[in-house]
C-alpha cells in the first residue's frame, strides 16, 4: 500500500458498496455524504496553443471527481514522499478548463505553499496522520508520523530494516481547510 491509498481509504471510508462510509472525511471537504466519486477518472478538452487557429487536444486526470448538489469538484491529493508544488500546480491550472470548483490536499508539514495554491483560487485543505507499519518478521504494528518506517517496537525482535516494513493504515488522520 502507499500513502496515497491510505489516504483514500481514510478520505471515503468505503461501504462495502463502495459508497461514501459514514464516518467518512471526504464529507468535511465537500460539505455534503449524498455524493457520486471517482477516482483518476481521464478528462479530454481542447486547448487553443496559439490564438490563430491550432488547437490541442489534452488530457487532465484529477484524483478526485466528487458529484452531486454540489456541482463538480475536482480534487488533487499530494502525498509528502515525492512532493513537488510546481508539477502540483500545472495540473491544477489545466483542470480549470473542466471544472469550477477545484480544490487541494497537501501535507500539513508543507502547509507553507498553501497560500501559493490560494493566490491562483484554489481552496487547500491540510492532512496530517500517523502511519501504522507492519513488521514483517513478527508481525507487529508500529504507529508513527514519519514517512520512514521505524524500528520495531517488539523487544524480541527491533527490526531495523527499512525494507521489512508494510504501511497498512493511517490512524488519527485528520483534514482541516487552510484559512
Amino acid at each position: 500500500m502507499t500513502i496515497d491509498d491510505e489516504l483514500l481509504l481514510e478520505l471515503f471510508k468505503p461501504e462495502k458498496s463502495g459508497e461514501v462510509g459514514k464516518w467518512a472525511l471526504i464529507v468535511k471537504i465537500v460539505g455534503r455524504k449524498d455524493i457520486e466519486y471517482h477516482l483518476e477518472q481521464s478528462y479530454w478538452f481542447y486547448l487553443d496553443a496559439d490564438a490563430v487557429i491550432k488547437k490541442e487536444k489534452t488530457q487532465i486526470c484529477p484524483d478526485i471527481v466528487v458529484s452531486g448538489e454540489i456541482g463538480a469538484v475536482a480534487i488533487e491529493l499530494e502525498n509528502d514522499v515525492k512532493w513537488d508544488f510546481a508539477e502540483s500546480l500545472r495540473q491544477m491550472l489545466n483542470y480549470k478548463h473542466q471544472f469550477g470548483d477545484i480544490r487541494v490536499i497537501i501535507p500539513y508539514e508543507y502547509q507553507r505553499f498553501a497560500p501559493l495554491y490560494k493566490n491562483e483560487g484554489f481552496r487547500v485543505w491540510l492532512w496530517q496522520a500517523k502511519r501504522k507499519w507492519k513488521c514483517l518478521r513478527c508481525g507487529t504494528i508500529n504507529v508513527n508520523e514519519s514517512r520512514v518506517p521505524p524500528q520495531c517496537k517488539n523487544t524480541k525482535c527491533k527490526n531495523k530494516s527499512k525494507d521489512e516494513f508494510d504501511l497498512v493504515g493511517l490512524e488519527n488522520a485528520d483534514f482541516n481547510e487552510y484559512e
